[in-house]
């Protein structure tokens, strides 16, 4: 006897209570479906044989799961299901010394089955031949001759091995609501794919990868690990390129990561992963450009230094230009450890309060306001009951995904949606007015939002009925706010929105650990702990404290990259894990060691504490950030900063900064009150809403072979 909760199906009961029953199209986040017909099972009462996935449990019902009947048509079902996919692979007599010596490596006269199949010991369709019985198909296999599609990034096609089974048109509609899939053509020449002979670029696709992942046979594969078999351990870590920190399984091969999956239990995104978290992680980690060894600028070029003379050198530059010479760039992509270690360094070792980052530079005289912005914004999850969504300068199609797919839930449901861009973005398609024009015009649709909701009755540019007073509204400020030119007015009109009509309010910015760097105290005059227990972040204006434009004699750049916008610098200690751009030269290059290989900690923009857990050693003579900062500290003043592991730098974090207690803890956040004079406008970093997606200031397409496709897309 099985107990179940009513509104279960007998295939979701059966799975609970530990019985197995066979299935290719089910899956645990979509709706039942019915289209395999593997899950049969006899039900007295019931006539033929129900699919298990679409039945509903009833009490009392009696059900058999695995009768000679019920095992007999599920052998033909799947015969059916192979007759159009290469079965060699399935009913090999040499199967088990193949594994152990391949010596039969090819079957058939095209590259699909055993070790030519991309899924080789991960195809579900392996391991349902088992559990049915099947050891051989009556029907000849039809072969389709489909040519192997390659012409999108990130991931090849080869329809041969389609099933149809329909799992990525599904969650491709149903869970990524973006609709690039569907069914194409009819009969044998059945295919799947975008509509009208589109390409996945074309369709807008935002290759987050969901299809591959949801694929039982090797029909999709991503290019970067077609080949990389089974992993040998799966590693949960965080996202390090954006503020949402969406939980990540890395999936580790041969000491390397090859491989990313989602995780639909996190609590933050919902396993609703974008390309660059899904795709954008093996190419950046291994690419072959990676900083192997320091290196020093010489007459003729680059000349190789061990560690102790490069931690000799950077210490030798840094004391002789002293604390008024001197400068600290950190990067906000930085784990809390490493800027928790940059903040004393700059202040307790070359004693400056120069402690830079590029949103200095970006947001210049608009920080505070942008910064009241972030430590208020609001959960992902705030969306869903909504009312009405006001969406600014946003795309979601390749990066903030878990946000957009909220924001098109919601808008199917019953909230209203109003975009506002200077083209065309993803959320147009549902949403109830869409404003196109340039951004200088941004505030004057915001105006007329606040003037249609105010108790005289003014009419702005907007129905008067759209967003009303007194509901559940929603803004979002996306990049393309942060970044225009009238990102002032625009902060204004949404802090007005969010103070006096009590609008909750969404900021996607690109600064990933940017609570981390107020929490650690990574900012001039801003001390560790700043945020205090009650939420409220006190701090002096950065441009009351250093000259943004002031000249140093050196710069360390920490995980950062120097740009024109930056400190004019007689000599550059750069230290990160990829060159530096074209046209930057360095004068000692210090190569750190990424996430992946080290472990740390960030927050995310709901505050909460997540963990980068080490999934590979550090790429070849790589150290850690903390490491790095702690050997060269050592040589300026003696015993300065003596880090050992981790754990050390985490227990002075816990002692000054409240709420940092571990991963899933929250740092508190409430508003911020800036003192001081106000810093000079943005020094023109040349940072735009359309700006390549980076990671420690390196563009990702410079060494991510599919953004690069992508970013030619976007610009054309």
């Amino acid at each position: 006897k099985v107990e179940a909760k009513a509104g279960l199906t007998i295939l979701q009961a059966a799975r609970e209570a530990g019985v197995d029953i066979p299935s290719l199209c089910a899956l645990e986040h979509l709706p039942s479906y019915g289209a395999c017909r593997l899950c049969v099972v006899e039900v007295d009462g019931i006539r033929g044989f129900p699919t298990s996935c679409t039945t509903p449990v009833e009490e009392g019902m009696v059900i058999r799961t695995d009768t000679a009947e019920v095992r007999t048509l599920r052998q033909e079902v799947l015969k059916l299901l192979l007759s159009e996919h290469p079965a060699s692979c399935l009913f090999c007599g040499e199967q088990d010394e193949c594994k152990d010596f391949q010596g039969t490596i090819r079957k058939v006269g095209v590259t699909t089955g055993c070790r030519y199949c991309p899924n080789d010991s991960l195809c579900e369709l392996q391991d349902i031949t088992q559990k049915v019985g099947l050891t051989e198909t009556s029907y000849p296999v039809y072969y389709r001759n489909f040519p192997v599609e390659k012409e999108d990034p990130f991931y090849d096609r080869d329809y041969n091995l389609c099933i149809l089974c329909g799992r990525c048109v599904r969650v491709c509609n149903e869970i990524r609501l973006n609709g690039t899939l569907s069914f194409k053509q009819r009969g044998k020449q059945t295919t799947i794919g975008p509509a009208f002979a589109r390409t996945h670029l074309e369709a807008g696709c935002e290759f987050c990868g969901a299809c591959v992942a949801v694929c039982p046979t090797g029909a999709l594969s991503a290019k970067v690990s077609k080949w990389s078999g089974k992993p040998d351990e799966i590693v949960e870590t965080t996202c390090p390129y954006c503020p949402t920190g969406c939980t990540l399984d890395l999936k580790v091969k041969g000491g390397e990561v090859v491989d990313v999956s989602a995780d639909y239990d996190s609590p933050t995104e919902h396993g609703l992963i974008c390309v660059k978290g899904r795709f954008a992680i093996p190419e950046y980690v291994l690419s072959p450009d990676r900083l192997a060894t320091p290196t020093v600028l010489g007459p003729e070029g680059y000349d190789l230094i061990d560690w102790d003379g490069a931690l000799d050198l950077a210490a030798e530059k840094l004391k002789e230009a002293g604390a008024k010479g001197s400068c600290v760039v950190v990067s906000p992509d930085l784990s809390n450890e490493d800027l928790f270690a940059a903040q004393r360094f700059a202040r307790e070792v070359i004693g400056t309060e120069a402690i830079l980052s590029p949103l200095l530079y970006d947001l210049g005289g608009d920080l505070r306001a942008f910064v009241d912005l972030v430590l208020t914004s609001e959960p992902i999850d705030s969306v869903g009951n909504a009312k009405g969504i006001l969406s600014i300068g946003l795309d979601t199609t390749y990066g903030f995904t878990p946000l957009g797919i909220a924001v098109k839930k919601a808008a199917r449901k019953d909230a209203a949606l109003m975009t506002i861009d200077d083209g065309e973005c993803n959320l147009d398609f549902l949403s109830e007015e869409a404003f196109h024009s340039d951004p200088e015009k941004w505030p004057e649709y915001l105006d007329g939002i606040m003037k249609s909701m105010s108790s005289n009755g003014k009419k702005g540019k907007v129905p008067s009925s759209f967003f009303k007073k007194g509901e559940r509204n929603v803004a979002i400020v996306g990049p393309g706010a942060i970044f225009s030119k009238k990102r002032k007015e625009i902060f204004e009109h949404v802090l007005s929105m969010r103070n006096d009509l009590g609008w909750k309010v969404i900021v996607c910015h690109p600064y990933t650990n940017l609570l981390g760097m107020l929490a650690m105290g990574a900012f001039p005059g801003l001390m560790p702990g700043s945020i205090k227990s009650d939420g409220v972040l006190k701090f002096k204006d950065p441009g009351a404290i250093v000259d943004l434009k002031a000249k140093f004699k050196v710069g360390y750049f920490i995980g950062e990259v120097p740009s024109e916008a930056m400190p004019q610098l007689d000599y550059i200690i750069y230290q990160n894990a990829l060159p530096a751009p074209e046209g930057v030269k360095p004068n000692l290059n210090l190569p750190a060691s990424l996430f992946t290989e080290t472990p740390g900690t960030t927050i995310n923009f709901e505050g909460r504490i997540l963990s980068f857990n080490k999934a590979s050693e550090p790429f070849a003579d790589s150290r850690a950030d903390w490491w790095i900062m702690s050997g060269i500290a050592g040589r300026i003043k003696k015993g300065a900063l003596k880090y050992s592991s981790l754990a050390g730098i985490q227990s002075e974090i816990k002692k000054a900064v409240p709420g940092f207690e571990g991963k899933d803890k929250k740092v508190p956040r409430k508003k911020v009150v800036m003192e001081g004079k106000a810093a000079e406008k943005a020094i023109s970093r040349k940072t735009t809403v359309e700006a390549p997606a980076s990671f420690r200031g390196v563009p990702l397409h410079d060494h991510v072979a599919g953004m690069k496709a992508i970013e030619e897309r976007r610009h054309k």
